[in-house]
């Protein structure tokens, strides 16, 4: 008898466990619905391939703007330099002003100034370094740095009148500004 209820306790097992199996498999049915699967999969795919086409655009601007620095090291590179020469160049400018004051009649020696103040340009124009235009120009901060206003009743006011010491250009840039007398 021991053994007819342990083995009607077995069979009863074994039922409960077969309608268990069968309860968890029609669940997994439930949860596999393949069109709410086949849904999921097109919303993962769409994130993917976005945040891939993301990633290669910021890659993109990435290169095009290590390239924009490159190219603007290369152009601007030697600023100091040329600042440098800049100074080079004021001295022969005054050296010029001090041989016309001081020795009028030495010609060739005033001649070979001038001519190194030109050598001096054009190796700065080869460098793409070009002097601000101060002569009849309006006053621009952006340009000129005015060392004094000077009140005259015959020019128009916000004029250079006068340049103290030439400002120089970098491509677009301006590498020392003007410095000049203004009418005010």
């Amino acid at each position: 008898m021991d053994e007819e209820i342990r083995s009607e306790e077995t069979k009863q097992e074994e039922t409960m466990e077969e309608t268990q199996d069968v309860q968890e498999e029609g669940a997994l049915a439930e949860e596999v619905d393949p069109s709410k699967e086949i849904e999921g999969l097109k919303t993962e795919l769409y994130e993917v391939k976005d945040k891939l086409l993301r990633a290669h655009a910021e890659m993109d601007n990435m290169k095009k703007r290590s390239e924009r620095d490159r190219q603007a090291v290369v152009k601007y590179g030697r600023e100091s330099l040329l600042k440098d020469f800049l100074r080079v160049y004021d001295a022969i400018e005054k050296s010029i002003a001090a041989a016309k004051q001081h020795h009028p009649d030495d010609h060739s020696f005033i001649d070979g100034l001038k001519m190194t103040e030109k050598m001096m340009l054009e190796v700065l124009k080869q460098n793409h370094v070009e002097p601000i235009t101060t002569e009849d120009a309006v006053f621009d901060p952006n340009f000129h740095d005015a060392m004094m206003q000077v009140k005259r009743d015959d020019m128009e006011k916000g004029l250079v009148l006068d340049e103290v010491e030439k400002g120089f250009m970098l491509h677009e840039r301006v590498l020392r500004p003007a410095k000049v007398t203004v009418s005010g």
